[in-house]
């Protein structure tokens, strides 16, 4: 593992499969606690010592003490511009949420109060403390990697590209963008104390040059262009210990708090009609830690997680429910599951990007949120549940949330559960009312340890354990109505797409089993055919009306052991009879960031084209950029591009094109481009 982004990756991997011993289920949780009620005090500041020890590690983000922001914009005289007065000061005192007029639809949020929500969580966060944070799944790097999949539409008419998206329509956050004159691009500024974002805005008529640049996001997590509008993420960690915070920035936290408590994170608009002037409009500061997020309709829809800490007491609201602009979530914007063992929130926020001065739409549920899939009318968001023991087995489950929304507006509308845990979003679709969903299950068999001495049980060994994977189809209700288990055994989930009434997901062990579904009849749904293939591919890209292709990796057939990158082609004319017709082995490549980011792989069939950049090392360490087209059932590699050049090996490199023209950006401000064409060099923007 060269890179952070490989170390997130396998981070994610493990912990979906960290199994909790049964000593520390509930009722056992509970004994121990009735026993060591006079240590609890010293034993909470360990967990939290011992929690912000492991989330450090775990979330690979840099902490950073911070202040009041100011914004500050550089335009192409190098002038420094003040913009603060634009964007609204945030409270300095914590309210109560001025309740939006809603007619919300859907399930009715039952009639609680703090205190409810306090009581439910109290019992969970004691007996489970030390592993709270710790939730499988609950880490994402900044872009949540695993969550998207590619559109399964054809790609927009528009002849430059755009950020590969999971739902055509409904746009995703990113690192790069593109408007068709403008290029967008989050870069590395070195400074005297260290490195800072910001997000360098480049004119490509006549010749590159760069028109300013947006200053004062060092949280910058990713950000959107919707028309004349650009939205920024940052995220954020309170250090109250290294420095003293203005009110305004404090969002009610203690220096004691535990790692997670002290997240928040800031989405912030900018007037950029005059691209040369970006100019600040409205900053939003929300309690908890950025999940994800989609701009669809005209209005920006926001997802985030809220972690609680009620061990400090009923009535120190602000330690158990959410802050949203200065301002806690009221009683009758949150919705309790009646068996809630959580202590997190799924916090949803929604902003009409017409006018973005207030939220249109603010609730919470207590849940956890993994995974999220926004479709044409839904937002899905996965919940990994904990090992449910059964008949001596113990097997991963996944409970599954469902908002509608529509003008800034949601509405829960249904919950349900299957076996197992999902790969990514890939792993969901929506289509004609149903949500289709594939699993990998994990099951564990469990033998009971006695004390002799004691005579009581003190805990469990694993004896046996068996994997397998499994589709669900879910109604409106999700509610399972049709299902297949029990495939390609102790192998797992590396990818999935779904295409009208057909699906494709590929498992892994020594080969790849590229499976094909009927999904005509939701009731009734049936494996078509199992393809078995070299390697695995990471990635499904629907390529044209019959061809899927495949970015992922060789691998031998015997062994099972990785051999390079590989490109695929599958031929999808007949479901029955699905083939490889043509692969292309890149030996020479060992890793990519497109195996696991879609917004890194640079695609649009309608041109017949696609890109990424790939790395490897043979007699030391190189990167490049490859642009391919498919031509005559073949693999023609049209740009091949170093992406060294004296960087080092940490900045990385995005493609994009508009018209004829390829554009290389890095991570440093530095701006190529190339005529697609001939793959002449044309012009290049240094930083």
């Amino acid at each position: 593992m060269k890179n952070k982004e490989d170390v997130l990756k396998y981070i994610r991997k493990e912990g979906e499969n960290l199994k909790v011993p049964e000593s520390l289920e509930p009722e056992q949780m509970k004994k121990r606690l009735k026993q060591q009620s006079a240590q609890r005090s010293a034993k909470k500041h360990k967990v939290r010592k011992l929690y912000r020890n492991i989330a450090a590690a775990a979330a690979c983000f840099c902490v950073i003490g911070l202040g009041v922001t100011v914004f500050n914009l550089r335009t192409e005289q190098g002038q420094e511009i003040p913009q603060n007065d634009g964007i609204a000061a945030e409270e300095s005192v914590v309210k109560k949420t001025e309740n939006i007029e809603i007619n919300r639809q859907g399930i009715p949020y039952p009639d609680i109060s703090y205190e409810d929500i306090y009581a439910s969580m109290s019992v969970r966060w004691e007996e489970n403390s030390s592993l709270i944070r710790g939730e499988a799944g609950a880490m994402k790097d900044g872009a949540e990697m695993e969550e998207m999949k590619a559109a399964t539409e054809e790609a927009p008419a528009a002849d430059f590209a755009q950020t590969n998206v999971q739902t055509a329509g409904v746009d995703e956050g990113d690192i790069v963008k593109n408007d068709g004159r403008y290029l967008y691009q989050k870069i590395q500024v070195e400074q005297e104390r260290g490195a800072k974002w910001v997000i360098q805005i480049v004119d490509t008529k006549d010749d590159l040059k760069e028109v300013s640049r947006v200053d004062g996001i060092d949280g910058l997590v990713e950000f959107y262009i919707w028309e004349d509008v650009l939205v920024v993420i940052e995220e954020k960690y309170l250090d109250t210990a290294a420095k003293k915070l203005s009110d305004e920035m404090k969002l009610c936290y203690e220096e004691d708090m535990a790692y997670f408590e002290n997240y928040y994170h800031e989405i912030t608009f900018f007037d950029i009609t005059d691209r040369s002037q970006p100019k600040g409009i409205k900053r939003f500061t929300l309690q908890g830690q950025y999940a994800s997020s989609r701009i669809a309709d005209g209005y920006f829809y926001g997802f985030s997680k809220y972690y609680a800490n009620p061990g400090e007491g009923e009535k120190d609201y602000d330690a158990y429910i959410p802050v949203v602009e200065g301002r806690r979530l009221s009683a009758d914007q949150i919705y309790l599951p009646e068996e809630s063992d959580r202590t997190s929130y799924l916090v949803l926020v929604a902003i009409d990007l017409r006018n973005p001065t207030k939220f249109t739409d603010t609730t919470g549920i207590v849940s956890g949120g993994n995974l999220y899939y926004v479709s044409d009318e839904n937002i899905f968001v996965t919940d990994n549940q904990p090992m449910e023991r059964k008949n001596g087995w113990s097997s991963n489950k996944t409970k599954i949330l469902r908002f509608s929304y529509n003008k800034g507006r949601f509405a829960l509308q249904a919950m349900g559960e299957v076996k197992g845990q999902l790969e990514s979003s890939f792993s969901m679709d929506e289509y004609n009312e149903h949500l289709r969903v594939v699993t990998t299950v994990r099951e564990y068999q469990y033998q009971e340890i006695f004390d002799d001495r004691a005579g009581e049980s003190i805990g469990f060994n694993i004896v046996n354990d068996r994997q397998s994977n499994a589709l669900y189809v879910l109604d409106e209700g999700l509610d399972v109505v049709g299902k297949i288990e029990g495939l390609a055994k102790n192998e797992q989930i590396y990818s999935a797409r779904f295409m009208g009434d057909t699906g494709y997901f590929v498992t892994f062990r020594q080969v790849d089993p590229l499976f094909t579904v009927d999904l005509s009849d939701p009731r009734e749904p049936r494996v078509l055919s199992e393809l078995k293939v070299s390697g695995f591919s990471e990635y499904l890209h629907i390529y044209g009306e019959d061809r899927l292709l495949g970015i992922g990796m060789e691998a031998d057939e015997e062994t099972g052991r990785q051999e390079g990158m590989k490109l695929s082609m599958f031929d999808v004319s007949d479901k029955a009879n699905v083939t490889e017709i043509t692969k292309k082995n890149l030996t020479d490549y060992e890793y990519s960031e497109a195996l696991y980011n879609h917004h890194a792989v640079m695609i649009h069939t309608g041109k017949n084209i696609f890109g990424f950049e790939a790395e490897g090392y043979k007699d030391g360490f190189y990167r490049d950029y490859m642009v391919y087209t498919y031509e005559n059932d073949t693999f023609v590699q049209k740009l091949k591009i170093s992406v060294q050049n004296g960087r080092g090996n940490y900045f990385s490199s995005r493609g994009t094109f508009i018209g004829d023209v390829f554009y290389l950006l890095f991570g440093d401000g530095t701006v190529q481009s190339y005529n697609l064409n001939t793959g002449r060099q044309l012009e290049s923007l240094e930083p």
